[in-house]
């Protein structure tokens, strides 16, 4: 399992078919619902409907997957940037986000704040990257504290000709220890001219800069599921009509209608993506600005009307002005898009450099072949039932330090653990469920390093049973890591 993707608001049924696909979800980790914005006061609003989203939820539930909704920045620049500045703001942000996971019970939540890359402006990273470390991790804790699960989604960073390029604001080396997934959007590469999306140069370059700065097993490659369709100029000295010229996306699932409908045949470019093109002459009026209209006071005063105007009897307003003049020009089309080869090519660099493996933005644009191609990488993980270890507690000055693994072999996501300790004889006094991400020697090729726990619990001298339970995606109870003794003595 190692395709991860995002369901947006606006394609539930489309996005909903693919996770209900046994196919494509034997490949899949988590889902991320695109469902939450942001409001001012640093709640975190529902964007679209309730019930879709749920529909989408217990499809995920009902492949065993991981349920991890996006919150996306849907506020101006500025508001964001000005809650996290703000300790108190940002906390009761945090604590809004972190009520949202308890309460709906998911496993976890993924943010995409993305108007620091483009809205703000990077006049202001300087100042918004400590605000961002300290966001991220006081939410990573707060989160792995309940058991749950912090995603983050960001913009790339790459060296080209050996100048650092994009976006540094979201720190990505400070943030790593905080997080359990880093998602790169390695998309749109080329938008105001035509060009590839996602071409894979630049993938290798961004996974070169990552790759040092970031656990591997917790970074997400980001590939997109569209193109682009460019209507450019063909001849620099022709003038078009108004309207002519325009840029607009395209799905996977939209490409071979578009071609076959202009007899195109799509072709590999050097970037990995298809792409193909033609020609047509369009022709019609160049657009004019409406012409001033300068008005005078009347020189006559008209003191009353004694007849009221007849129905019909006023005729429309006639413009003053020439037509415009009409003219014709050559239009060419444009399009890159990716498909099944492109996906695999991406997932192939990611999965080469030891990284988790890709996120598809967005599910509902693919076509079948994208699973048809991913079908055939080799296993990531090494699969079979839950499992972990509890370790003998060991008593540190006066408490009890309670460690060991939990694991579910077919992802390679942390899995929670509940964790009890009880007087030897009697219930449990003490209980907390934690998400088991410590670092942890000898895990399983394909797993990463990241599931173990190490907690601490206060004691008083006595006798303790000191209990373990895997907690499986949904808060599901998974196999127990049996119990230990251990005996805190009195201090001499």
């Amino acid at each position: 399992r190692f395709v991860t993707g995002w369901v947006p608001y606006w394609g539930p049924s489309s996005g909903k078919a693919v996770i209900d696909n046994d196919d494509s979800a034997a490949l899949m980790g988590e889902v991320s619902m695109m469902w939450y914005g942001t409001a001012a006061n640093g709640s975190v609003p529902l964007m679209s409907s309730a019930t879709n989203l749920a529909s989408v939820v217990a499809s995920t539930r009902a492949q065993g997957l991981a349920v991890i909704p996006t919150v996306f920045d849907s506020q101006p620049a500025g508001v964001m940037r000005g809650i996290l500045h703000d300790p108190f703001a940002r906390a009761v942000h945090e604590q809004f986000l972190v009520d949202l996971v308890m309460s709906k019970g998911y496993d976890g939540i993924d943010i995409d704040y993305e108007v620091f890359a483009f809205g703000d402006g990077r006049t202001k990273w300087d100042a918004i990257r400590p605000d961002w470390i300290a966001f991220v991790q006081e939410l990573g804790n707060l989160l792995h504290q309940r058991g749950k699960l912090l995603s983050v989604t960001v913009p790339p960073v790459w060296v080209s000709g050996g100048v650092t390029q994009g976006y540094t604001v979201y720190a990505q080396e400070e943030i790593a220890p905080h997080v359990d997934r880093l998602r790169l959007m390695v998309y749109d590469w080329s938008t105001s001219l035509p060009g590839p999306i996602s071409p894979i140069s630049w993938v290798n370059q961004v996974i070169a800069w990552s790759d040092s700065r970031v656990p591997n097993s917790r970074l997400q490659l980001g590939v997109p599921a569209y193109g682009r369709h460019w209507a450019t100029r063909k001849n620099p000295t022709e003038t078009c009509p108004a309207g002519a010229l325009w840029r607009d996306s395209i799905t996977m699932k939209e490409t071979a209608g578009l071609a076959a409908a202009h007899g195109a045949t799509p072709t590999r470019h050097s970037s990995g993506e298809l792409t193909f093109s033609w020609t047509e002459q369009v022709t019609g009026p160049v657009e004019a600005s409406p012409p001033t209209t300068t008005t005078t006071s009347p020189a006559t005063t008209i003191e009353s009307v004694d007849d009221g105007i007849e129905p019909g009897g006023l005729d429309p307003p006639i413009r003053v002005a020439p037509p415009p003049a009409i003219v014709t020009c050559t239009v060419e089309h444009i399009v890159y898009v990716p498909d099944g080869v492109s996906v695999r090519q991406r997932a192939d660099a990611a999965l080469a450099a030891g990284w988790s493996g890709i996120a598809i933005w967005a599910y509902g644009y693919e076509t079948a072949d994208v699973y048809q191609q991913l079908a055939g990488v080799a296993p990531q993980r090494p699969n079979g039932d839950p499992t972990g270890v509890l370790d003998t507690p060991t008593v540190v000055n006066g408490a009890l330090r309670v460690t060991g693994m939990a694991v579910d072999p077919e992802f390679d996501l942390p899995v929670a653990v509940s964790l009890t300790v009880a007087p030897t004889g009697l219930a449990p006094t003490q209980w907390r469920v934690v998400t088991a991400r410590a670092e942890r020697d000898g895990m399983a090729a394909g797993l990463g390093p990241f599931h173990g726990f190490d907690e601490t619990f206060p004691a008083a001298p006595g006798s303790y049973d000191v209990c373990a339970t895997v907690v499986l995606w949904g808060g599901a109870t998974g196999p127990s890591l049996g119990c230990q003794t251990v005996v805190v003595s009195a201090p001499l």
